[in-house]
């Protein structure tokens, strides 16, 4: 019976997303289209966030924050449901451009303003993973922000955060900005995997840092790939999260 209303679940939140971007098409359309200013565009999809997120039944509290830093950034936040898009949407601290999968882009009018505004990334190919990442680097370039899920997907929600790629450290060193950190609460019980329970209610989201490169580590990459990952597991099981690590905790 569980199964069956987390199909029905899912279903309604491909409606849901339909739904909400019919109510703010006219907007979309005029600043998803080149040239147009992102930060108002990606204001307008603050607004489709919570029309979303309200029709799915889901409360989002995101936590302000203010940034130290002034400049682009990359953006991390575990990825463990469909819905952490419009949530990250309302908790990121300015306008980031996405980067998700490039299944995405099938998505009826979703697609179209994915591929409008966001960077597509083909996981199954070693040449769309390296122009992804070519992508951000050139928006980062730009003065943009970039926002990755550095688990690369939604991991089996037997874990607490998957293990991370290093995309999105890589892109931080190469560039010098620092990696804002944010953790996304309890949205695997408000939309789990296919099969798994959901329910209504509150999703809290909160920036829990800003982490900068190291360069006098002898890995770069991986010395703040690992503190991040520590950080935010950390902070996810401190908040009442449970499951498997990929890094011991030490606590």
């Amino acid at each position: 019976m569980k199964k069956i209303g987390s199909y029905i679940h899912h279903t309604w939140y491909y409606f849901c997303a339909l739904i909400s971007i019919l109510i703010t098409l006219p907007a979309l359309l005029i600043f998803a289209r080149p040239g147009a200013k992102y930060s108002i565009f990606f204001e307008i999809g603050k607004v489709w966030s919570w029309i979303y997120l309200l029709l799915m039944g889901v409360l989002p509290r995101p936590k302000k924050y203010s940034l130290q830093h002034k400049g682009p950034y990359v953006l991390a936040a575990n990825h463990s449901s469909d819905i952490d898009i419009p949530l990250t949407f309302l908790a990121s601290p300015s306008p980031v451009v996405f980067m998700g999968k490039a299944e995405l882009l099938k998505l009826p009018l979703f697609g179209y303003f994915f591929k409008q505004t966001s960077i597509a990334v083909d996981r199954s190919s070693f040449r769309g993973r390296k122009q992804a990442l070519l992508d951000a680097d050139q928006r980062i370039k730009d003065g943009y922000s970039v926002c990755i899920y550095p688990e690369g997907g939604i991991p089996s929600q037997k874990h607490l955060v998957g293990p991370f790629k290093a995309g999105a450290f890589k892109l931080a060193v190469d560039n010098h900005v620092p990696i804002v950190l944010m953790s996304i609460y309890q949205s695997k019980f408000r939309l789990g995997d296919w099969g798994e329970p959901s329910s209504l209610g509150p999703v809290d989201t909160a920036v829990i840092g800003e982490f900068w490169p190291n360069p006098k580590a002898k890995n770069p990459v991986q010395d703040l790939s690992d503190r991040c990952y520590l950080a935010l597991a950390k902070d996810l099981k401190n908040w009442g999260h449970e499951g498997k690590v990929a890094l011991p905790l030490n606590e």
